[in-house]
């Protein structure tokens, strides 16, 4: 379990993505249920929000929760958002704030849903490709590519 797949509120609920968490090549021998139950076990919670997906582009991680939605304390998210329709990250913001919207924590509260736009799209330079050590089972690094980029993932020391 890596840490960026997973968000918690200290208050017993945890945040996550389907595309991270029930990836082929993560848990393929785990049903969503078994995976709830080794979460709230380990982590102590009481209660999984699933998003179906993570950050556009953020492929090396298989959509890891960290870049694409937060808690900024109990009962308040943080979602990276997009307003341009034509951006690849739109559809997935428009599915994660409906799965937001319905959801309550592990306290029965009606979440708030913060949307922090994300950068513009930012794009990986040849110079930063080609410092890339490519093995067989890598994804490829060519220039042009968009990276994943969000204000979401940052740390918050204790007492803010």
């Amino acid at each position: 379990l890596e840490g960026g797949s997973i968000h918690v509120d200290g208050e017993g609920t945890c945040l996550t993505t389907e595309e991270c968490l029930l990836n082929k090549n993560r848990n393929p021998h785990l049903t969503k249920e078994q995976i709830e139950d080794e979460l709230k076990k380990y982590l102590g919670v009481r209660k999984i929000i699933w998003l179906p997906r993570g950050l556009y582009g953020d492929d090396d991680t298989n959509g890891h929760i960290d870049n694409m939605c937060c808690f900024a304390r109990p009962g308040v998210v943080l979602l990276s958002w997009t307003d341009d329709e034509k951006d690849p990250h739109y559809e997935r913001a428009v599915e994660a704030f409906s799965a937001l919207s319905t959801a309550t924590d592990a306290n029965g509260r009606k979440l708030e849903i913060l949307k922090l736009h994300v950068p513009g799209p930012l794009y990986m330079t040849e110079e930063e490709g080609n410092g890339f050590a490519q093995d067989s089972d890598g994804k490829s690094r060519v220039s042009g590519t968009r990276l994943a980029a969000s204000y979401v993932n940052f740390y918050i020391a204790n007492g803010g």
